[in-house]
């Protein structure tokens, strides 16, 4: 059944690697978003310090995951977007003000960080995908070091969510 989705394999054209680089500038400008989600994490003091731990591997990761993906589009002619990219730090930048405003700020970043994670998979898994069709095995290979690094922190959060929110809900009820 799961290959009835899938349509007849068809000449892969110089439009199918545009729209790659373009997937790549994408996970380019959601890493260096991420870089503002996940330093806040890492630097706020009521974030259980587990997590700020975990916030500064990641963020350390993210960064050299962005690293990659720049030099991936350079490998193939191309550069980042500063549009994008600038959008994407916005966004999140935005996004964490807006949870600064729920008394619930920690639970709802760590919701935050855990959607973002799973959502960095699936764009890593779909951009490995274009690669392995154009048979540019050095960005598959990019998208399997990346894949697990994303992997391993979202197994991470999906472990840890409940510890926080008891953590969370046992220090409210005592406030």
């Amino acid at each position: 059944m799961r290959a009835a989705l899938l349509p007849e394999r068809k000449k892969i054209t110089m439009n199918t690697k545009d729209e790659l680089m373009d997937w790549l500038r994408d996970a380019y400008a959601m890493e260096r978003g991420l870089e503002v989600s996940l330093r806040k994490l890492a630097d706020s003091e009521e974030t259980p310090f587990a997590l700020r731990e975990q916030a500064r591997l990641h963020l350390h990761q993210t960064e050299g995951h962005a690293e990659s993906v720049k030099q991936a589009l350079e490998e193939l002619g191309s550069d980042t977007s500063a549009l994008k990219t600038g959008l994407a730090k916005t966004m999140e930048s935005l996004k964490g003000l807006g949870t600064f405003f729920a008394k619930d700020e920690e639970i709802k970043d760590v919701l935050a960080a855990n959607a973002a994670e799973h959502f960095e998979i699936a764009c890593y898994k779909a951009i490995r995908t274009g690669a392995s069709l154009l048979g540019l095995t050095s960005v598959e290979m990019m998208c399997d070091r990346i894949l697990f690094e994303e992997e391993e922190m979202a197994k991470w959060l999906d472990e840890h969510l409940p510890e926080m929110v008891t953590h969370y809900l046992h220090r409210e009820a005592h406030a």
